[in-house]
Parts: structure tokens; sequence; C-alpha cells
């Protein structure tokens, strides 16, 4: 069967686009090792505090033995030299299989109204599914293994690429 050089120009592209959000979907999934799940520059409001929420897979075989460690750090100093930055609060947050766990963060914690700092969350990314961090009206979502930017990558490309093939496929020889 012989095809058009369009025919064929569409099929590589489709398939390329398929490789690409392939890789940007399993890639991810499989590397178990990324332990900072939030790395997030905060501004502590009083009024509205600061809420770490950590989701958690059903999959916990010991939930006893994994929590997430969260950590509050002077933001000028983190900006300067994170080894060396002063640790302003630490706390964890216990696993619960299956479902999320959270703790809110006051100025009776020794957080300050107006202060910045730095928040770093990590876990094990093969116990928490997510963290999200909320402070008040503005908050985040962070996947702990990366796989929604990547998805995101992934699906840009392939509208990319689609494009360029129907553009291609339209095109007079």
């Amino acid at each position: 069967m012989d095809f058009s050089s369009k025919t064929k120009a569409v099929v590589g592209m489709a398939c390329l686009a398929m490789a690409v959000f392939g890789m940007a979907v399993i890639v991810p999934s499989v590397s178990a090792a990324t332990n900072e799940m939030a790395n997030e520059s905060v501004t502590f409001d009083n009024e509205s505090n600061v809420t770490v929420s950590v989701a958690w897979n059903e999959s916990i075989t010991d939930p006893a033995n994994e929590s997430a460690s969260v950590t509050f750090y002077n933001a000028t100093e983190w900006e300067n030299d994170p080894a060396n930055a002063t640790v302003v609060l630490s706390d964890t947050i216990a696993a619960s299989a299956g479902n999320t766990t959270n703790a809110t963060y006051t100025e009776s914690d020794g957080l300050v109204d107006g202060a910045e700092y730095r928040l770093i969350v990590e876990a094990n990314d093969s116990a928490a599914d997510s963290v999200s961090v909320d402070q008040g009206s503005v908050g985040g979502l962070f996947s702990g293994d990366g796989a929604a930017a990547s998805s995101a990558a992934g699906l840009a490309a392939i509208v990319v690429l689609l494009a360029g093939a129907g553009w291609i496929a339209t095109r007079e020889e």
C-alpha cells in the first residue's frame, strides 16, 4: 500500500504526540523518591492563617510510620542560603490511609503577621498523593510526583503536534 507524504506526516506526528504524552505521564509516576512535595513562599496573615493539607493514598501499609514534615523557614535567609536558613516552625502531619489530614498554623505557633516564610513540605510520595497549601485567599495545589505539570506539558505538545499535522494535511502540494 502506498501512502502520500501528507498521510505519512500526519501519522508520524500523531505517533510522536502519543510518545511525548506517554513519557510525560509515565516517567513522573515511576520516580518514587521525590520527597519535597511543596516549596512555596508564603506571607503569613493572622486573619487567614496557613493550612497545609496532605492527601494520603489508600495503599499505605503502615500509616503509623508515615508522615509529612512541615517546615517554615525565614524567607530572606532561604533566598540567600537555604542550607543555613533559620527554621521558624517545624511540625509533623500524621498519615491516614485514604484520607486527607490538615494542620493550621497561627500566631500562637510563632508565625508573625506580615512576615514572609519559605514553606517546605516533605513526605514519601508513594504514601502521600498531594499537598495543598492554603494561605487564606491565596493557595496552591502541589502534586507529589509532578504528574499534573508533566501531563499538561504532554497535552500541550499533543495539541501543537496535531495542529501541525492538520496544517500539513490541508496544504496544497
